[in-house]
């Protein structure tokens, strides 16, 4: 950028209330099979969570000596959370108990009625600083693929425990305030 370029005013009128911030989300499941509890307010843990990576892999041909590159598969990053964990420790059994039913500690069996009940919907929403919804991602066919450790020492007696959580899904749609681009 030239420095004749430069204008504070300008840029700051590109972004119009200050820009989004990545603070004011929210991660939410639903549709969950009705035998698996105890996931506890899972929208209100969540403290941590990112768009995850998306890619359109290119299939590559030879032409006359030349790598001609032509769009390919989509492939979509895994999503990753950050959940604080409660006393009660809900949130963690109900994601444990989840993974369990999908393929059990002990049995090495699936334990729900339907081969697609262990599927959920995944939804993170961003909103404004007015608290309106900016745009809304679905995470379809979602379930939890790993759970890290929760960390415990002598020296974090002021923390609250948390755990990542990567959650497999097919695809996501993405919905958007439609007044911000029109």
């Amino acid at each position: 950028m030239a420095a004749a370029d430069f204008n504070v005013s300008k840029f700051k009128g590109a972004l119009p209330g200050g820009g989004a911030r990545p603070s004011l989300f929210e991660f939410s499941l639903s549709g969950l099979d009705s035998t698996l509890t105890g996931m506890g307010n899972i929208n209100m843990y969540c403290q941590v969570s990112a768009l995850p990576a998306l890619t359109v892999t290119p299939i590559e041909k030879m032409y006359f000596g030349r790598t001609v590159k032509i769009p390919g598969d989509m492939v979509y990053g895994d999503l990753t959370t950050t959940i604080y964990q409660t006393e009660s420790g809900t949130e963690r059994i109900g994601i444990e108990a989840w993974m369990d039913s999908i393929n059990g500690h002990i049995a090495n069996t699936n334990k729900l009625d339907t081969k697609y009940a262990y599927y959920a919907k995944g939804t993170l929403t961003q909103y404004g600083k007015d608290a309106s919804t900016l745009s809304t991602v679905n995470f379809i066919d979602c379930w939890p693929q790993t759970v890290s450790e929760i960390a415990l020492s002598y020296d974090t007696a002021s923390d609250i425990e948390q755990f990542d959580v990567t959650w497999s899904y097919n695809y996501y749609d993405v919905k958007f305030d439609k007044t911000l681009y029109t």
